[in-house]
């Protein structure tokens, strides 16, 4: 969250922050219990009848928190009208036809993921399963800013944002608009993480 003490103000205002929303969920019905092997490639991509028992309410899930970030931000995710591209300003007037695509990764040692950003409108990950690292920001995930400028500000607010990170915790879901790019920071030796990775495009 971004805040600012006024002049004059008693109260602290809230500004425009990177958009995102978070909740945490109970994975007791929705993912099997199995051991993650430490050894294994970088990146594996698991059918979703291995690791979940019930995919459609951890999409359910993922659509709920999608549409409440849609609702309180719109697609252009808290941008102001001014500070938006045409890009987001195209996405803006495209509804989503509330299609999710949705996989289930294991993340190891070695992975991650450089500054990227998604094709699509709304995008997000659920941490099904992870191991405790030493490092607390291993296998994390960050939210970034793409716009030119937005690092050099002394104070994020109106138009940018800030880098948001999530640390891989169980139960962990996470969404974000797809302008917004995203980096996965290097999982460290002997940690393993279980993510469900899901998009929503128009």
């Amino acid at each position: 969250m971004n805040t600012m003490l006024m002049p004059g103000e008693k109260t602290v205002t809230r500004l425009w922050e990177t958009a995102c929303g978070v909740r945490r969920i109970d994975l007791a019905t929705i993912i099997r219990l199995f051991d993650i092997p430490l050894e294994g490639p970088q990146q594996e991509f698991l059918p979703l009848e291995t690791a979940l028992t019930d995919p459609d309410t951890l999409r359910a899930e993922f659509i709920s928190a999608m549409d409440e970030l849609e609702q309180e931000h719109g697609l252009q995710g808290g941008v102001p009208s001014y500070a938006a591209t045409d890009e987001m300003r195209l996405s803006e007037a495209r509804r989503p036809d509330g299609t999710i695509k949705m996989s289930v990764q294991v993340w190891r040692c070695g992975f991650e993921l450089p500054q990227y950003a998604s094709s699509s409108d709304l995008f997000g990950w659920c941490f099904l399963h992870a191991t405790q690292p030493k490092h607390e920001d291993s296998g994390s995930v960050a939210l970034l800013d793409p716009r030119a400028g937005s690092e050099g500000t002394a104070m994020p607010g109106l138009p940018w944002g800030r880098e948001v990170t999530f640390r891989p915790s169980p139960g962990l879901l996470a969404v974000g608009p797809g302008w917004l790019t995203s980096t996965v920071r290097p999982v460290e030796d002997g940690q393993a993480v279980v993510v469900a990775v899901a998009s929503k495009t128009a």
